[in-house]
């Protein structure tokens, strides 16, 4: 079987990012790219420190799930390698109490 796992560690320039009920953000730091957990076609997105103030259920405790069934799938995925790139603010937006922490949405910010 083959896995995609997509980690995103967000790292401020000082300090770990954070987390609150309904998203992380933080500014876009490492990519990690890796086979492991599904082969559903879903990205795996790491979660930063405060992870667990999260209202939903983390894969492995550790990540958010970005499905790929998700209407803007593709547009998510630009923007988080993107935010990456240019070192942007990013703010990942959960489904509040999702089973695999959902992403709902992405904004970035200078």
């Amino acid at each position: 079987m083959r896995f995609v796992l997509f980690f995103v560690f967000f790292l401020a320039p000082t300090a770990w990012a954070d987390c609150n009920n309904i998203s992380c953000y933080g500014v876009g730091k490492d990519v990690v790219v890796n086979t492991y957990l599904s082969a559903t076609g879903n990205i795996y997105i790491g979660a930063p420190s405060g992870k667990g103030k999260l209202n939903c259920q983390l894969v492995e405790g550790n990540y958010m799930t970005l499905k790929m069934n998700h209407l803007l799938y593709k547009e998510i995925y630009s923007t988080l390698l993107t935010g990456i790139a240019a070192q942007k603010h990013l703010q990942i937006r959960i489904v509040e109490g999702s089973p695999v922490c959902e992403v709902s949405y992405v904004m970035m910010s200078s």
